[in-house]
């Protein structure tokens, strides 16, 4: 099993995120009604750290109000899971969390936290490639007594929580899965690099994708790529930690090592032997030299990049992605806000449709909603382009379902006296 843990500016999005994405199944509402929408939960939440505020005598204001947990069991590990163990799950893992104590760098007493006594919800999801069963969670900071919990290296005490709870079951640790699957990367990175017939930094990328990788180029100023991170699901990595001939400065050398030039032979010309003949020798024929000028060969034009590549920002951080010229000017010219979003814009449309073109379902999901959409059908599961699609046709239907998910959701009017 894997814990990951982060502390959340954006509460509202990452509560609907959890409990309203497609398949999502609510598992267990902790300290609050049953049956409220997530936009109230957020602000029930919102509400109770601002109403302690008041008890918070030294420090700056709390800004981030929220812990966003993700619980990620191996498949085996959750065979035969039901919905009371998933919410067993997540009572234990809280509970393991806020038993570990840890003294953080530059401070002088242990940090613990008490979110089993903080108000929290958590929502099962389904990996949109794999299938894979995960829970997320999200905690209050200041729990029912108005203590505020702790953060300090969170991320740190989750990995310690994780590794106690898969001793107690006898689950493989999170380093063991984390190594293995640096391991698989690693392995089709090479298996990539050998099978390209020429280098095109491009086309590994592309290749990474439909292994079903998520890949995040990263570029300076001037365009150059200087970095980039590949993983799936909980288990992300930079590039450099899953090999350095797979870093983004080494690649093209990688490729020429696994593609090694056949050595050439140098063959002196045989000298031919001139038997003496008896024959008058035959005057030889004088050369003519052209004094015409020799024609310099033009320098054929430098091909255009195929792809464009487009920075968008997520809640998360920015994802890169990379577009076809031959289609970019669908997402570009025919995007549209959906009518009655009052708060998304062209641009919002046109980058949801670019994560759903290069497969990012969750991240276009999550852009949708954070925009005000969530109110239109969201993609099936096994989307993506079909084998025999035409990539413009593909381009359209992508436009036509971010127009879709970008809708806005119908307010539930009750009655009125």
């Amino acid at each position: 099993m894997i814990m990951l843990a982060r502390v959340v500016p954006y509460g509202g999005n990452a509560v609907r995120y959890a409990l309203e994405k497609e398949k999502a199944k609510v598992v267990k509402v902790n300290h609050m009604p049953e049956g409220i929408d997530p936009t109230a939960i957020w602000y029930m939440m919102k509400h109770h750290c601002q109403l302690h505020q008041q008890d918070r005598t030294v420090g700056r204001k709390l800004e981030r109000s929220m812990v966003s947990f993700v619980i990620s069991p191996s498949k085996e590990e959750a065979k035969n899971f039901t919905m009371n163990d998933w919410a067993n799950l997540g009572d234990e893992t809280l509970e393991t969390l806020d038993a570990v104590g840890l003294i953080p760098r530059g401070m002088e007493r242990e940090v613990k936290t008490n979110f089993r006594n903080s108000m929290n919800v958590s929502g099962l999801h389904s990996d949109s490639k794999s299938g894979t069963l995960h829970l997320h969670m999200d905690c209050c900071r200041v729990d029912l007594e108005g203590n505020t919990n702790d953060v300090h290296d969170l991320h740190i005490r989750a990995m310690m929580a994780a590794e106690i709870i898969n001793m107690r079951h006898g689950w493989k640790q999170p380093k063991e899965i984390r190594d293995m699957r640096k391991a698989e990367i690693a392995d089709f990175c090479e298996y990539t690099l050998q099978k390209m017939l020429e280098f095109d930094v491009d086309f590994y990328f592309k290749m990474l994708r439909m292994k079903g990788y998520e890949v995040t180029p990263r570029y300076d100023k001037s365009k150059k790529l200087v970095g980039y991170t590949i993983g799936k699901n909980a288990s992300v990595f930079k590039a450099s930690e899953v090999g350095r001939k797979f870093m983004a400065s080494q690649l093209e050398a990688t490729w020429k090592i696994l593609h090694p030039k056949p050595a050439q032979v140098n063959v002196k010309p045989a000298v031919a032997i001139v038997s003496p003949s008896s024959r008058p020798a035959c005057p030889s024929a004088q050369t003519t030299i052209s004094t015409q000028p020799k024609v310099k060969p033009i320098a054929q034009p430098k091909p255009m990049p195929s792809f464009t590549t487009f920075n968008i920002d997520m809640p998360k951080g920015c994802k890169a992605v990379e577009i076809p010229n031959s289609v970019k000017d669908i997402f570009l010219n025919e995007a549209q806000i959906p009518e009655g979003n009052d708060t998304a814009t062209i641009e919002n449309v046109a980058h949801v449709a670019m994560l759903l073109f290069v497969g990012y379902i969750d991240a276009a999901t999550s852009m949708s909603e954070s925009c005000g959409g969530g109110g239109g059908s969201a993609p099936e599961s096994g989307w993506g382009k079909k084998d025999d699609e035409d990539e413009r046709l593909y381009a359209h239907r992508c436009l036509k379902m971010a127009h879709s998910i970008c809708k806005p959701k119908l307010r539930q009017r009750g009655y009125h006296r």
